[in-house]
């Protein structure tokens, strides 16, 4: 299994602080108990983040990457060389 990036683990360490403070002011809880299930659920939601996170970053990349179809076909045609017209469907 590959070692989390920073990135990974900043997220998943903000992701857990942050919720298990909002769920603690929200809930109001003083028990242990309570605590504990917040403590609990806050980790695991850091965990899922910090898991995520590569999945969102590749498909983000993939996204805004030029696919491999267009960086062949300009680099196919020499650069003197002008693009033919396309034919007009309209006489």
């Amino acid at each position: 299994m590959p070692r989390p990036s920073p990135a990974q683990i900043a997220y998943g360490l903000v992701t857990v602080m942050l919720t298990a403070v909002a769920l603690l002011l929200l809930t109001r809880t003083e028990s242990g108990t309570g605590a504990v299930l917040i403590a609990s659920g806050s980790l695991v939601l850091g965990l899922i983040v910090s898991l995520t996170l590569p999945a969102r970053t590749r498909a983000a990349q993939a996204g805004s990457a030029p696919t491999g179809a267009a960086v062949h076909s300009t680099a196919a045609r020499p650069a003197t060389e002008r693009p033919r017209p396309e034919p007009s469907l309209h006489r």
